[in-house]
């Protein structure tokens, strides 16, 4: 069976990190004849593969290591006895048991192979990431056209990889070292679309974009001004405005405008979706989505990791509520309700930072910004990235390369329009590595800064690797890393150690605040991602049929976070569809996985550290700073460079020693807090969780837009309150 059949169990897809494709190009020399050649590439001038080269004979370890038992199919033969096998040709030699195939496919044969895929891909990796940053860097009609062009290439090299790969059996393929990266190339995601098809997949995904950069709403204070976007004008009124029908106006015309409007596009791009799972041999394409993270049971794993979390979120669910309650009132927020979604400071309510400053446990003792410090202290775009490289020195881990100094973009340039969204780049030639970032001296960004140089220390690790397994283990990996080493950047103790804080703001009032800050982002973020993505697979799986999307999608807010539409919805509505992720298609939830093993990771990275330094291993898990261990250096770095090349259960197994999810981890760390909270509602009498308080949707229209409150539809924003009650009165007066 070869590697475009259909395949049970799930491995990882090396094209799954679509921030940025990363790679390198190994040699110049294409392979010599393998039995399948690339016929358009073939580079003039240039001689045939020489495994007596030094490079190319690492080349040929890395693919294939033969030490290493866990690479052979061992199952296959009984006792953990594998038959003599020429390592030259694959034949077995004489004498070897009985019912032991010979017909293996010279291993010699597959590396040239794939070698050579990793010429080419490493090639077009190149000038793909080329165009791509001189788009990002300097955005005008004649770099955003080369950027299309190198995606477009991009593809197309992957597309021909895959034709030619696909022809291998399985069953000839004797190393699962081997298997494993013909498989990884053999899955392109939608790019396996026929020609026609694909652009029918990018046209709807255009379209549904279009509706959603485009969308435009009235002002609620200003009806006559109707030019207000998602970015920043809605963003801010939902950040900052406490008006409850300004907030309720705000939701209702947002989503009207972009998600209402795509549910049609939407569900043929589910579709297209589909078909072009079963062309990558999956069943649908929750099944190709679940590929990288290669567990059976993902969907029961990230259940399990929230049923671990789940207590803690409901704890902080029922402060807030009643936080809330004080500030709008018992008639608009029940003691045992979920919490409208348009309150919560977020457009989605997947964070609630914003809430902050009148949810706060100890108002009076400021959490920490050190912002005044830094300027007081002088320091400088520069300062700021010399401070995170010398964070990771003190790990024993690696410093910036030249190029990284030479080319990186860290502060906005005065003379051209740039995307300024902080981003770390592999320019796969294993020494161009850069981050765009518009700098500011905050404290935001010296924790962004850690954050983005790690995802380059991630680089720096596996480059030693071939292309197909330059990644991180799995889809949440690379963000799962980054974030626990700017936890640690941004804790305290660390500003503490560089000067910024003093030591009287270490004190349980602070400390609260500190980790309350931190859930109000961390928690509902879990949830959202959750209820996202499951809703997601299930659209994907046939198990809500389009008749039932939006009032389904609610049915997940509700049951995972005690989320409600402030506003009674219907299926003319498409809610989901006003997030971006949703209409650009990309899949939501590594960032539950990210999120959750950024702790374990972080509680692996003390662990190491503690150990190291002979601390008291009972101290709390959030005051943990690694700076200057080593010890925890070597676990980072035995955890990145592995790449994917390994499944990544095993890659955290023998980095912290555990194999799984584990919402534990994110527990300890937030313990003080959950019995804080726990007190807190306690001593108010607060009841924690939520009851279903009444439909949130209905299929038919007539009903929409009636405000769902404690059971009853009550009326809509009260500006409408009026031309409702007089349509309502001439509908009687007619029937009469």
């Amino acid at each position: 069976m070869g590697c475009c059949e259909r395949q049970d169990g799930g491995r990882s897809d090396p094209f799954r990190y679509v921030d940025r494709e990363r790679s390198y190009r190994v040699s110049e020399s294409p392979p010599r004849d393998a039995g399948v050649r690339f016929q358009e590439y073939d580079p003039p001038g240039r001689g045939v593969y020489d495994s007596r080269t030094r490079e190319n004979e690492e080349l040929l370890g890395r693919f294939l290591d033969t030490q290493d038992p866990r690479y052979y199919n061992a199952d296959r033969y009984p006792e953990k006895k594998r038959p003599d096998v020429n390592e030259e040709d694959g034949r077995i030699r004489d004498g070897t048991p009985p019912g032991f195939r010979t017909d293996f496919i010279p291993s010699r044969e597959l590396i040239n192979l794939l070698f050579q895929a990793d010429t080419l891909l490493s090639q077009q990796c190149t000038s793909n990431v080329d165009a791509q940053w001189a788009f990002e860097t300097n955005i005008n009609e004649a770099t955003q056209l080369q950027a299309l062009e190198g995606q477009l290439a991009y593809t197309e090299a992957q597309i021909k990889i895959r034709d030619v790969l696909c022809k291998i059996p399985k069953d000839r393929v004797r190393e699962n070292h081997l298997w494993r990266a013909i498989r990884f190339l053999s899955v392109i995601g939608i790019a396996a679309l026929p020609r026609d098809q694909l652009d029918r997949y990018n046209r709807l995904i255009n379209d549904m974009l279009a509706v959603y950069n485009g969308a435009t709403t009235c002002s609620y204070k200003d009806p006559l001004k109707c030019n207000l976007r998602l970015e920043p004008d809605l963003t801010n009124i939902m950040a900052k405005s406490k008006d409850w029908d300004e907030l309720q106006h705000t939701w209702i015309e947002w989503h009207r405008r972009s998600g209402q409007k795509i549910r049609d596009l939407y569900d043929q791009m589910v579709d297209l979706s589909n078909y072009a799972a079963r062309l990558n041999n999956f069943t649908d394409y929750y099944e190709y989505l679940s590929f990288p993270y290669e567990s059976p049971s993902f969907r029961l794993d990230v259940e399990d990791a929230w049923a671990q979390i789940k207590p803690l979120y409901d704890e902080l669910h029922a402060y807030v509520r009643r936080k809330l309650r004080d500030l709008y009132g018992p008639e608009k927020l029940g003691r045992e309700a979920p919490m409208p979604a348009h309150i919560l400071g977020n457009m989605w309510a997947q964070s609630w930072t914003n809430i902050l400053d009148v949810t706060i446990p100890y108002p009076g003792k400021t959490f920490v910004d050190v912002t005044p410090q830094m300027n007081s202290q002088g320091y400088t775009p520069l300062t700021m990235f010399r401070l995170a490289e010398e964070f990771f020195l003190s790990l024993n881990l690696s410093g910036m390369p030249p190029d990284f100094w030479a080319h990186s973009l860290l502060q906005e340039p005065p003379d051209r329009p740039v995307i300024c969204q902080p981003s770390a780049w592999d320019f796969c030639n294993r020494r161009d590595y850069r981050i765009k970032m518009c700098t500011r001296v905050t404290m935001k960004d010296l924790v962004t800064i850690h954050h983005e140089m790690t995802h380059i220390q991630y680089f720096l690790e596996y480059r030693n690797k071939p292309k197909v397994f330059r990644d991180g283990a799995n889809p949440g990996f690379h963000e799962a890393v980054s974030e626990a080493i700017a936890m640690s950047a941004g804790s305290p103790k660390h500003l503490r150690t560089l000067g910024l804080v003093f030591s009287s703001n270490d004190d349980i009032p602070h400390n609260i605040n500190y980790l309350y800050s931190l859930a109000l982002d961390k928690l509902p973020f879990l949830a959202f991602s959750l209820a996202l993505d499951s809703w997601r697979w299930d659209v994907f799986q046939g198990a809500i049929p389009k008749e039932r999307y939006n009032c389904q999608w609610w049915d997940y807010r509700e049951k995972i976070g005690g989320i409600k539409p402030p506003v009674l919805r219907s299926e003319t509505d498409f809610d989901p569809g006003s997030k971006y992720h949703v209409p650009a298609n990309i899949p939501y939830i590594r960032y539950f996985v990210s999120t959750v093993l950024q702790f374990q990771i972080f509680r692996g990275l003390c662990r190491a550290a503690v150990k190291q330094a002979h601390l008291n291993p009972s101290d709390p898990l959030y005051k943990c700073d690694v700076y200057r261990s080593s010890a925890a250096g070597n676990v980072l770095a035995n955890l990145m460079s592995k790449g994917s090349s390994q499944p990544w259960q095993e890659v955290l197994q023998e980095s912290i020693g555990e194999s799984r999810l584990d919402g534990g981890a994110l527990r300890d760390f937030f313990a003080p807090l959950e019995e804080w909270l726990r007190n807190e509602n306690l001593r108010t009498g607060e009841t924690v969780g939520w009851l279903y308080d009444g439909d949130y949707c209905k299929h038919s229209i007539e009903t929409a837009n009636l405000q769902v409150l404690g059971g009853f539809y009550n009326s809509a924003p009260k500006n409408e309150v009026f031309g409702l009650a007089i349509f309502l009165f001439l509908i009687v007066q007619f029937m009469s």
